[in-house]
C-alpha cells in the first residue's frame, strides 16, 4: 500500500524573534523543507516547543503552516495531552485549520492503564475524520502503548499508524502481527531509518530532518530501491550529527544549527530550555559544514509568495 504517509516527515522548529513567533522564517523554513524534498512537516511536537506555546499560538502556528505549506504538502499536526477532553477539542482545532493528519500524543504524566491509553485514543478519533497516528513515547509519557491494545482500536477506522519512538524492530513486527501490515508503523530513531524501512516499518518522524531534509529523502530511496549499501553510507553519515545533537535538550542544538545553515533564522528557544553551551557552537558548525544550505532566490521567490497568508493567518487565530 502507497500510502502518502509513506515517507520522511520533518517534526518542525518553531522559530522565534524575541517573544514572538517568527512568521518570516517559518516561510523560509517550510519552503525550504519542500525543495529539499520532505514528505511533509509536523508542527507541535517536543522539537517545535509547543509546551511552551499557548493556545492560541499553536493554533496561529497550524493555520500559517497550513497557508505556506499549500494544498499539496502534508501537514500533521501533533495534538494532545494528559487530559482527553482537552485532547479532543485540541483535535477539533487542528482539523478546523486545514492539516492533513493527527499525530495524536499519549497522556503524559498521569500514566494510564492501557485501558486508559485506548479509551483516549478511541475518544479522539471519534471527534474527528481525519487520520490519526499514535505517538507511542514511553520516555516521556511513562506508559506505553502495548500491541494488543492496538487490537483494541481496530474499529476505529481513522487511526491508521503509530510512531514508534524507540525503533524497536521486534516490536515493530509485533504491531504488524497484531494489527496487518497495513497498520502504518513510522519511527521517531533516525538512527535506525534502513533498518525500520527493511522490517516493514513506512517512514520516518525526525527532528534532524529540519537540518538534513534532502539527505533522508535519498536514505529513503535508497532502501525503498533495495540500494542497502548505498543507505547505510548515507545513515553512517548522520550519526555524529545525531549524536551531537542528542547533547543538549531538542531542540536546542537543532535551532542553533539551523541559525548557521539559514541566516537570519534565530536560534533562540522559549524557557526553560537554556541556550547552547559555548563549546557547541563549533562542534555543530563543523557537523553541518557538508549540508546544504538554501538557495537565496528559490527561497525567496516561495516566501513572498505566502508571507502575506501566513501572517493573516497567524493574526486571524491571534484575535
Amino acid at each position: 500500500m502507497n500510502h502518502w504517509l509513506h515517507g520522511m516527515f520533518t517534526a518542525l522548529v518553531t522559530p522565534f524573534d524575541g517573544e514572538a513567533i517568527d512568521y518570516d522564517a517559518l516561510e523560509r523554513l517550510i519552503a525550504w523543507q519542500i525543495a529539499q524534498g520532505a514528505d511533509g512537516i509536523v508542527v507541535g511536537t517536543v522539537t517545535g516547543e509547543v509546551s511552551a506555546l499557548t493556545e492560541t499560538e499553536q493554533q496561529a502556528l497550524l493555520a500559517a503552516a497550513r497557508s505556506i505549506a499549500g494544498r499539496h504538502v502534508p501537514v500533521i499536526a501533533a495534538v494532545g495531552t494528559y487530559a482527553t477532553a482537552d485532547t479532543v477539542a485540541a483535535v477539533v482545532a487542528a482539523e478546523k485549520a486545514g492539516v492533513s493528519a493527527l499525530l495524536l500524543r499519549m497522556p503524559y504524566y498521569n500514566r494510564p492503564t492501557q485501558a486508559g491509553l485506548a479509551a483516549h485514543a478511541l475518544a479522539a478519533a471519534q471527534a474527528t475524520g481525519l487520520e490519526i497516528v499514535l505517538d507511542n513515547d514511553p520516555d516521556r509519557c511513562g506508559v506505553e502503548i502495548a500491541p494488543e491494545t492496538l487490537a483494541l482500536l481496530e474499529g476505529a477506522a481513522n487511526i491508521v499508524g503509530i510512531l514508534e519512538r524507540s525503533g524497536d524492530l521486534a516490536r515493530c513486527d509485533r504491531i504488524a502481527r497484531v494489527r496487518d501490515r497495513r497498520f502504518m508503523r513510522l519511527t521517531g530513531a533516525a538512527g535506525q531509518i534502513p533498518s525500520y524501512l527493511l522490517a516493514g516499518g513506512c517512514g520516518a518522524v525526525t527532528s534532524v530532518g529540519n537540518l538534513a531534509p534532502h539527505w533522508l529523502a535519498r536514505l529513503e530511496n535508497a532502501a525503498r530501491s533495495e540500494f542497502y549499501d548505498q543507505a547505510q553510507v548515507l545513515q553512517r553519515r548522520l550519526i555524529p550529527l545525531l549524536d551531537l545533537l542528542a547533547a543538549e535538550p531538542d531542540p536546542v542544538l537543532v535551532k542553533l544549527a539551523l541559525s548557521m545553515l539559514h541566516p537570519g533564522v534565530e536560534q533562540a528557544c522559549r524557557t526553560p530550555l537554556a541556550p547552547a553551551r559555548p563549546e557547541f557552537i563549533p562542534l555543530v558548525r563543523e557537523a553541518i559544514e557538508d549540508l546544504p544550505r538554501p538557495h537565496p532566490q528559490v527561497t525567496a521567490s516561495r516566501v513572498s509568495s505566502h508571507v502575506a497568508a501566513s501572517k493573516t493567518a497567524g493574526s486571524g487565530e491571534a484575535a
